[in-house]
């Protein structure tokens, strides 16, 4: 558990289940230090983890979003947890919450049985990812590549690795610099559907495309 200075941040605050609660809470941790107070909040996209602040005196958990405690010294447990009032989070936080990053966008292209050919639809949503990388500032996009269970190892470990390179490519064709990009491969690994060896599922002949 990471070890804070109590006289700057009134506690020690850590995730417990998701690392989702770290980032959604951080930013209003930050904010209430001089207050005291310490608010789960959901991230962008509407998900809440799990948190517990902590003192040399005991500790509450925080587990949905609005769940507040205040810390009152090291020597002191922090206080039992009450729900904040979503207006008074909206004006305390306001600065806080304005600079959350937007949550990422993910896109999965679908692929023809043993080719590094898109389908029809999902060549259609190249245009979609353009568009979503065209709306952020600073953006990272990361694409993996995956296959079905079908054929050896060595086959879809560079079949998935060509899929993913070729989505690059292609994005790099629309406009889409290239120093943005980075590509992954899993072969037949991190199936979308899990199936026996040498089962030919469509759903997971894919590239996923995440744009931050």
């Amino acid at each position: 558990m990471a070890q804070h200075d109590p006289t700057r941040l009134a506690g020690i605050f850590r995730s417990t289940l998701q690392r989702t609660a770290w980032l959604a809470a951080w930013p209003l941790l930050l904010a209430a230090c001089g207050g005291q107070s310490i608010i789960l909040v959901a991230d962008p996209s509407g998900h809440v983890g799990q948190a517990e602040v902590a003192t040399a005196a005991g500790m509450q958990r925080l587990e949905k979003s609005g769940d507040m405690t205040q810390t009152r010294g090291a020597s002191k447990p922090p206080s039992a947890v009450t729900t904040a009032d979503p207006r008074s989070i909206a004006t305390t936080f306001a600065e806080a919450l304005a600079i959350e990053p937007p949550p990422p966008l993910v896109f999965t292209l679908m692929f023809e049985s043993g080719t590094t050919q898109l389908t029809a639809a999902s060549l259609d949503q190249v245009a979609e990812i353009v568009a979503a990388s065209q709306k952020r500032p600073a953006i990272r996009i990361r694409i993996s590549g995956h296959t079905d269970a079908t054929g050896s190892d060595k086959i879809n470990d560079a079949l998935s690795l060509e899929r993913a390179t070729q989505v690059r490519n292609l994005l790099e064709q629309k406009g889409i610099p290239a120093r943005l990009m980075s590509v992954t491969s899993h072969g037949k690994g991190n199936p979308a559907i899990p199936t026996p060896d040498g089962v030919a599922e469509p759903r997971n002949r894919r590239v996923v495309v995440i744009v931050h």
